[in-house]
Protein backbone atom coordinates (compact mmCIF):
# COMPACT_ATOMS: atom_id res chain seq x y z
CA UNK A 1 0.00 0.00 0.00
CA UNK A 2 1.35 3.46 -0.92
CA UNK A 3 1.41 5.80 2.35
CA UNK A 4 2.53 9.02 0.78
CA UNK A 5 -0.20 11.55 -0.16
CA UNK A 6 -0.48 12.70 -3.70
CA UNK A 7 -0.48 16.24 -2.97
CA UNK A 8 2.93 16.28 -1.53
CA UNK A 9 4.37 16.52 -5.21
CA UNK A 10 2.40 19.41 -5.67
CA UNK A 11 4.82 21.77 -3.32
CA UNK A 12 7.64 20.63 -4.50
CA UNK A 13 9.73 23.81 -6.57
CA UNK A 14 10.63 22.91 -10.27
CA UNK A 15 13.06 25.60 -11.05
CA UNK A 16 13.90 29.62 -9.99
CA UNK A 17 10.97 31.02 -8.44
CA UNK A 18 9.70 34.35 -8.71
CA UNK A 19 11.49 36.56 -5.27
CA UNK A 20 15.11 34.95 -6.48
CA UNK A 21 15.42 36.62 -9.88
CA UNK A 22 13.93 39.65 -7.97
CA UNK A 23 16.43 39.73 -5.95
CA UNK A 24 19.38 38.95 -8.43
CA UNK A 25 18.06 42.39 -10.39
CA UNK A 26 18.27 44.02 -6.95
CA UNK A 27 21.72 43.03 -6.69
CA UNK A 28 22.70 43.24 -10.67
CA UNK A 29 21.22 46.78 -10.85
CA UNK A 30 23.18 47.47 -7.53
CA UNK A 31 26.32 46.44 -8.60
CA UNK A 32 26.12 48.51 -12.18
CA UNK A 33 24.89 51.64 -10.78
CA UNK A 34 28.41 51.05 -8.17
CA UNK A 35 30.48 50.67 -11.53
CA UNK A 36 29.24 53.75 -13.11
CA UNK A 37 28.98 55.72 -10.16
CA UNK A 38 33.36 54.65 -9.83
CA UNK A 39 33.63 55.24 -13.83
CA UNK A 40 31.92 58.55 -13.61
CA UNK A 41 34.10 59.44 -10.61
CA UNK A 42 37.40 58.14 -12.33
CA UNK A 43 36.05 60.42 -15.39
CA UNK A 44 36.09 63.38 -12.75
CA UNK A 45 39.48 62.84 -11.09
CA UNK A 46 41.06 62.72 -14.45
CA UNK A 47 39.54 65.86 -15.69
CA UNK A 48 41.19 67.33 -12.66
CA UNK A 49 44.14 66.04 -12.98
CA UNK A 50 44.30 67.54 -16.79
CA UNK A 51 43.32 71.31 -15.90
CA UNK A 52 45.86 71.19 -12.63
CA UNK A 53 48.90 69.48 -15.56
CA UNK A 54 47.52 72.34 -17.77
CA UNK A 55 47.95 74.66 -14.85
CA UNK A 56 51.26 74.06 -13.56
CA UNK A 57 53.00 74.09 -17.10
CA UNK A 58 51.42 77.58 -17.63
CA UNK A 59 53.25 78.42 -14.86
CA UNK A 60 56.34 77.28 -15.18
CA UNK A 61 56.20 79.06 -18.36
CA UNK A 62 55.61 82.37 -16.59
CA UNK A 63 58.24 81.50 -14.56
CA UNK A 64 60.49 80.86 -17.57
CA UNK A 65 59.08 84.31 -18.97
CA UNK A 66 60.04 86.06 -15.46
CA UNK A 67 63.47 84.96 -16.18
CA UNK A 68 63.93 85.15 -20.47
CA UNK A 69 62.62 88.95 -19.54
CA UNK A 70 64.03 89.87 -16.16
CA UNK A 71 66.47 92.50 -17.35
CA UNK A 72 63.11 94.44 -19.06
CA UNK A 73 60.86 93.25 -15.78
CA UNK A 74 63.61 95.03 -13.47
CA UNK A 75 63.17 98.09 -14.94
CA UNK A 76 59.25 98.14 -14.36
CA UNK A 77 57.57 99.51 -11.35
CA UNK A 78 55.49 97.06 -9.31
CA UNK A 79 52.42 97.97 -11.17
CA UNK A 80 53.72 97.84 -14.72
CA UNK A 81 55.07 94.29 -13.37
CA UNK A 82 51.87 93.18 -12.58
CA UNK A 83 50.18 94.31 -15.12
CA UNK A 84 52.03 92.99 -17.08
CA UNK A 85 52.12 89.33 -15.74
CA UNK A 86 48.45 89.49 -15.64
CA UNK A 87 48.06 90.60 -19.73
CA UNK A 88 50.10 87.98 -20.89
CA UNK A 89 48.77 85.05 -18.16
CA UNK A 90 45.24 86.38 -17.64
CA UNK A 91 44.14 82.84 -16.01
CA UNK A 92 47.06 82.16 -14.17
CA UNK A 93 47.79 84.81 -11.40
CA UNK A 94 45.12 86.24 -9.01
CA UNK A 95 44.24 90.31 -9.06
CA UNK A 96 44.48 89.73 -4.82
CA UNK A 97 48.12 90.91 -3.76
CA UNK A 98 47.98 88.49 -1.08
CA UNK A 99 47.42 85.57 -2.67
CA UNK A 100 50.58 83.56 -3.51
CA UNK A 101 49.08 83.21 -7.11
CA UNK A 102 49.39 86.76 -7.41
CA UNK A 103 51.84 88.65 -9.69
CA UNK A 104 54.05 90.31 -7.09
CA UNK A 105 54.27 87.12 -5.12
CA UNK A 106 55.16 85.28 -7.91
CA UNK A 107 57.95 88.03 -8.41
CA UNK A 108 59.39 88.04 -5.26
CA UNK A 109 59.30 84.18 -5.01
CA UNK A 110 61.11 83.55 -8.30
CA UNK A 111 63.12 86.61 -8.26
CA UNK A 112 65.62 86.47 -10.97
CA UNK A 113 69.54 87.46 -10.94
CA UNK A 114 69.61 90.20 -12.62
CA UNK A 115 73.51 91.35 -11.88
CA UNK A 116 74.01 91.37 -15.61
CA UNK A 117 71.65 93.37 -16.95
Amino acid sequence: MNTTSPFIFLFKQQGVGLIEVLITLLIFTTGSLALTQLQLRSLQLAYESHQLSRKVLLQGEAVERLWQERCYLVSLSELEKKNYLLQHFPSLFSHDPEDPQSPIQVWQQHQPVTVDC
